[in-house]
């Protein structure tokens, strides 16, 4: 039955959530200057930032940003899991701009007709040797090392600054990805969910494997981080040796998606479990009962199922309680959820719509507001069992992205993208798990004569971000249709997997591959 908790835990509203950012930072910098803020790791090793310092290069961000950036404009911020990238991310939301989230050698950066773009932003801002955007008109670029260099800035601007927003790329489960406003509000107090769910505080450090470019990241890690004082630890490219070394420096808390729990057995094995954790998250993707014992097992303590979406932030998690979850769920819904099933046709189970405290407005652009109910509510699109107790089972997903290692991609965005591609006449473009239960992506051609997969796979590389593209480029002579035109997606699964030789209508499908 629906319920209508309020969370006792919000300390701001959405028109003084930069007051409260900055706040925060000043105090952690005031009460405990010297204490780790951020750590990051790289290539050549571990990097970090004391409260102090990163408080002081924030007020820097936000003071230069005021100065040279068009007020009113978003920045969209190519964010490497960095001290200096965190710095600017919090440097720009407490100047009152909105940001826009992408990660750093996100293809969409140089994709004309992205979502991003629809955000009509002013300016990017991204290290001096990332992503140069495609875009045209009044565009900027800045170099994240310009903006958090020089002497530190002891003062917050003086301009009173809007009402920030984080702007973060969906999945687009449902067609191209669009761009969900998210109120800063609402994403502080996302992160006190966190904070206060899992008992985090100053004592604690939270191990993010997960982009901050991502809402698990940017919401469970970095707003976690800046509303208990716990430090943040990066992992600048995820690395299993990455991993293994934030463990044992002391990780008390991990964030992390279904790929990389499925890592843990092998990458601690023979080890001696890490001492210090004590929370375990997952999200990004359903993880299986045997795979979240078997992390567990090798962690020393359970890993815990998040279950919620950039739109709605956190819905349903498993927090710490005396008896046990059930294996196949996702947990109880969290404070301030609001939710009611709705029937769905051939399915015993509904359909959950949610209200939260830590809900987008609507999306950008065209239409945009009209992602929500007339009464505020949200169609998740997901197929749900809520028992007597109100424990969350996921039947059915909204399951038209493909999960490569615990990141979304749009199958729609890649057919658009390879279909541009010369010698391409028709793509589709489909995830099929490979012999370890991970989704790989397969794209199938019609290609004009004198083109080979091959060259469909470089077209690939240069457009589009490493795990976006294919794994697999299958030529045919026809994609398979339907009466009404559509292509008839079953039966390429079929050709793909080994189970069928032919097409649809007779239509014989001669499959050439090539792996990349």
């Amino acid at each position: 039955m629906p319920t209508d908790r309020r969370p006792a835990y919000a300390p701001h509203a959405d028109h003084d959530a930069v007051a409260a950012l900055r706040e925060r930072l000043t105090a952690h910098a005031d009460e405990r200057p010297d204490a780790p803020a951020v750590r990051w790791r790289t290539a050549a090793g571990w990097s970090g930032t004391t409260w102090r310092e990163l408080a002081a290069t924030a007020r820097r961000v936000a003071a230069r940003a005021t100065a040279e950036l068009p007020a009113g404009r978003a920045v969209v911020v190519a964010t490497v899991n960095t001290g200096a990238h965190a710095a600017v991310l919090l440097g720009l939301l407490a100047a009152g701009f909105d940001v826009v989230l992408v990660e750093h050698d996100s293809s969409y950066l140089a994709d004309p007709l992205s979502a991003v773009y629809a955000a009509r932003p002013g300016a990017v801002v991204a290290a001096v040797d990332g992503p140069r955007p495609t875009a045209t008109g009044e565009l900027r670029r800045l170099a994240v090392e310009d903006l958090v260099a020089g002497a530190p800035q002891a003062e917050w601007p003086d301009r009173t600054p809007g009402a920030a927003t984080v702007l973060q790329l969906t999945s687009g489960s449902t067609g191209e990805p669009r761009v969900a406003a998210v109120p800063l509000g609402a994403a502080l107090r996302g992160g006190a969910l966190y904070r206060d769910l899992f008992d985090l505080d100053e004592r604690d450090t939270i191990l993010a494997a997960v982009p901050l470019a991502h809402s698990f990241g940017f919401v469970g890690a970095l707003c976690a981080a800046v509303l208990s004082g716990g430090t943040l630890a990066l992992l600048v490219r995820f690395t299993g040796r990455g991993l293994v070394e934030g463990l044992d420096a002391g990780a008390t808390a991990l964030l992390a998606t279904p790929f990389v729990y499925g890592l843990v057995p092998d990458l601690l094995h023979g080890r001696v479990r890490p001492d210090r954790l004590r929370v375990a998250l997952c999200s990004g993707g359903p993880l299986t009962p045997a795979a979240a014992g078997a992390a567990g097992g090798r962690l020393g303590c359970p890993v815990r199922q998040i279950y919620g979406s950039t739109e709605t932030g956190l819905i349903a998690c498993q927090p710490g309680r005396s008896r046990p979850w059930p294996a196949e769920g996702v947990g109880g819904f969290v404070p301030g959820v609001r939710w009611r099933v709705e029937p769905a046709q051939g399915s015993e189970a509904g359909r959950l719509l949610v209200r939260t405290s830590t809900m987008f407005t609507g999306y950008v652009g065209r239409g945009g507001a009209e992602a929500l109910r007339p009464d505020g509510y949200y169609d998740t699109g997901d197929l749900v069992d809520v028992d007597d107790a109100g424990d969350v089972t996921i039947v059915g997903r909204k399951a038209t992205f493909i999960n490569v290692g615990g990141r979304k991609v749009n199958p729609r965005r890649l057919e658009r993208l390879i279909g541009e591609l010369p010698g391409v006449r028709a793509v589709h473009v489909c995830g099929l798990p490979d012999a370890r239960g991970n989704e790989e992506i397969h794209a199938v051609v019609e290609l004009t004569p004198g083109t080979d997969p091959a060259a469909v796979v470089a077209g690939c590389r240069q457009r589009l971000t490493a795990y976006e593209v294919p794994h697999h480029v299958h030529a045919v002579d026809r994609l398979p249709r339907t009466a009404l035109g559509k292509v008839a997606a079953p039966a390429l699964r079929d050709l793909i997997a080994g189970r069928g030789a032919g097409a649809p209508g007779g239509t014989t499908a001669t499959r050439r591959s090539t792996r990349t």
